[in-house]
């Protein structure tokens, strides 16, 4: 069974894209999803560019709640929720913060984006999923990029987590899915890799991935955060080095194989 496996976060810490392109390089993960405004994309776009001519698919990590210097619009996600759900959100400062983001993006990779997703899942909210299936179609003129959903696979039994994935269906999830479909953009068959971000160890986290390996689907999509060290002022950032080395352990592939996953 063929799975994908994507890393979330590249440009927001050196450690972050030296983590991912390790992974990658033992064939740990094929995707990773790039802040494009973040501080440190430059200074690994080369060896980003090398790896996806070595088959690494990389995207655009839409952000609309990390304040980078050049961001043309950003709040707090629980703002942002909020004011999306009341359909309150600024809708010409979201277009032209995505149309800053890709260019920026293809500025310094000088490619378009080979998919699409969302920092902090902001891309299927309400309104943020009109403006950005409208620009994608409008930017693209031909083939289009895939577009990440984030409903789960079908057979859920025992998930972790379950309500924090529910919780995403019910913020836009499912509505986002329609709307892709219905304007023919590919996407993942089911998403996996939702915690809180609390597995104290990689024993904890593996048994997290075990539980995800074993309900994922063909074409599932399952997202990831790794780092080689510590991230400082990230909230997120003790959990980065756990995922990283159970991903590139050998625990990861005993349980990749005890699943019939692939990643392809």
């Amino acid at each position: 069974m063929k799975i994908s496996i994507c890393a979330d976060d590249i440009g927001q810490d050196p450690a972050i894209a030296q983590g991912c392109l390790r992974l990658f390089e033992l064939k740990r993960i094929n995707q990773i999803s790039v802040l494009s405004q973040a501080p440190y994309v430059e200074q690994d776009a080369q060896s980003i560019t090398v790896a996806r001519r070595q088959g690494l698919q990389v995207g655009l990590h839409f952000n609309l709640t990390l304040p980078f210097a050049h961001t043309l619009f950003h709040m707090p996600l629980n703002q942002l929720i909020a004011m999306s759900q009341l359909r309150l959100l600024p809708v010409e400062k979201i277009r032209q913060s995505f149309d800053s983001q890709i260019k920026t993006f293809e500025d310094i990779f000088q490619f378009k984006p080979d998919f699409i997703d969302g920092h902090q899942h902001v891309h299927q909210f309400p309104q943020i999923r009109d403006v950005l299936i409208h620009q994608v179609i409008h930017h693209y003129l031909g083939v289009l990029p895939w577009i990440r959903s984030t409903v789960l696979p079908t057979k859920t039994n025992q998930l972790p987590e379950a309500f924090k994935c529910y919780l995403l269906n019910v913020l836009g999830g499912s509505t986002f899915l329609h709307l892709l479909k219905q304007n023919n953009i590919s996407c993942n068959n089911g998403f996996l890799g939702v915690y809180g971000f609390n597995a104290l160890n990689i024993d904890s986290y593996g048994d997290l991935m075990r539980q995800w390996l074993s309900i994922a689907q063909e074409g599932t999509l399952l997202m990831c955060h790794p780092a080689i060290r510590k991230v400082d002022n990230d909230a997120i950032g003790n959990q980065r080095p756990i995922e990283f080395r159970y991903l590139e352990s050998n625990q990861f592939l005993d349980d990749l194989n005890l699943t019939g996953c692939q990643i392809f």
